[in-house]
């Protein structure tokens, strides 16, 4: 684990309930770009004029049940919490609290309990929800958990998980960004996360996925259109910026240009430096930066993607239902590509040429690779550790000259950085797990990490 920080905050990162979607590639050559699936439904609808022209995702699953069926797949792990995307008003509402991770940011988890039970159906119970699994959606009593105020998510969570959140912020403007969640914007939102909007403008049967929201949409600024639309329909929520904290109104939100610089960690890393988004460290006076899951910017430069493979080629394999034989777009984009069928098959179109001819060959091959980065990083991690305690004597106790105090913590900020963008925000998976993203740009920062690390070490020893 990265190493646990006090830090006096600028502007905590906020992070939302929701777990975030695992985008990204499998290494290799690319085959023949994925087509614009089949929709899995009869014909093309168009939007009802009611409700401003949007359907809700229940009414979207009747016109396209294979998609929805795919996109509602549930996660529930041993801990009983539900781990998926698809988190309906209920979880909204669940009582929660802010915490300070290992790597020195701020997270929310639900209130718990302690206890993971069953009820008489036999369905999971936890903090007194209930996971209702025939509707797939955990089912809440309101009334238990009374005033939740002190405890809410910011409305600015939901600007990279609901389309119904580009709604509420043409109506009120920048300055929702960070306000706490209130009944109506938990009403208005209506459980909505993740919807067809989020990555389709208009019917998800006769559009292809895009970027449709307007956070990242407006930060991107000039480099939108480098990127291709299939990257930008995930990077919308999965990339470095971690700007919504600092949004106070819209001059404030036109002030910011992440890419200025470019996309690669030195460059994002300045850019954020002159923006202002950013933490100290309380007990060094470390400038740190979140790059909590730079997934997007991670996989530019990558062989994959100069040849054309996108994260929604891999997360999002056309695949066959087994029951009518019609193929679809499977939307279970948070699943990992090695437990589907039909991406693995995707990926051996290029592997093959590498001598790996089989699924297990290939899941090996990935979880090799996995394997020893996380070792690499595991052993940083001792380094950073040992390299922030010399930076926390000399700060506290003296003995440094400034100029060679300030450089080892100017040194250590940026592996900071870039060892956070090769982990990224992986949760309970091992740190190496988004190494498949771009395996060369992963090698060479944790060697610069090394090396600045050693230059660290050594200036305060």
């Amino acid at each position: 684990m990265k190493g646990t920080h006090r830090k006096t905050l600028l502007g905590t990162s906020v992070v939302a309930l929701c777990v975030t979607i695992a985008i990204g590639t499998a290494v290799g050559c690319s085959p023949a770009p994925t087509p614009v699936a089949a929709t899995g439904g009869d014909t093309a609808v168009e939007q009802d004029a009611e409700d401003g022209g949007r359907k809700t995702m229940e009414e979207w699953g009747e016109l396209y049940p294979l998609q929805y069926g795919s996109y509602a797949v549930t996660d529930i792990k041993s801990d009983g919490q539900y781990h998926s995307h698809y988190d309906l008003k209920q979880k909204m509402l669940a009582p929660a609290e802010r915490f300070l991770r290992d790597d020195g940011q701020y997270h929310t988890r639900l209130l718990s309990d302690g206890e993971v039970g069953y009820n008489d159906e036999g369905n999971i119970t936890i903090s007194g929800m209930w996971y209702d699994s025939k509707n797939k959606h955990w089912v809440v009593n309101e009334d238990v958990f009374g005033d939740l105020s002190g405890t809410r998510e910011r409305m600015g969570c939901y600007s990279c998980k609901s389309s119904t959140f580009n709604d509420i912020y043409e109506r009120d403007g920048a300055e929702i960004f960070g306000e706490k969640l209130t009944d109506e914007f938990v009403d208005e939102v209506n459980g909505q996360v993740w919807d067809c909007g989020t990555c389709h403008d208009g019917d998800p049967g006769t559009t292809s996925p895009d970027a449709q929201l307007p956070l990242w949409s407006q930060l991107s600024r000039d480099a939108f259109d480098s990127f291709d639309a299939k990257e930008r329909v995930c990077g919308q929520c999965h990339n470095s910026l971690d700007y919504r904290s600092h949004i106070t109104d819209q001059e404030t939100m036109d002030s910011f240009n992440p890419y200025k610089y470019g996309v690669d960690i030195d460059s994002l890393h300045k850019a954020v430096v002159e923006d202002g988004v950013y933490s100290i460290d309380e007990d060094t006076g470390i400038l740190l930066t979140c790059f909590d899951h730079p997934d997007l910017e991670f996989n530019q430069g990558s062989a994959m993607r100069e040849l054309g493979v996108t994260c929604v080629d891999c997360h999002m394999a056309t695949t066959a239902d087994a029951e009518s034989g019609k193929e679809f777009t499977s939307h279970n984009a948070s699943g990992s590509p090695l437990e589907n069928p039909a991406a693995i098959e995707y990926c051996l179109t290029c592997h093959k040429s590498q001598g790996i001819n089989s699924a297990d060959e290939m899941v090996k091959m990935v979880r090799d690779l996995q394997a020893d980065t996380t070792d690499k990083l595991e052993a940083l991690q001792v380094k950073m550790d040992q390299a922030y305690e010399l930076i926390k004597a000399a700060n506290q106790n003296g003995g440094v000259d400034e100029t060679t105090l300030q450089q080892a913590r100017d040194d250590y900020s940026i592996a900071y950085s870039y060892h956070y963008a090769v982990c990224g925000d992986v949760g309970d998976e091992p740190l190496g797990t988004k190494v498949v993203h771009n395996p060369t740009a992963a090698a060479d920062y944790i060697a610069k990490t090394d090396q600045l690390l050693d230059g660290v070490i050594a200036a305060l020893s």
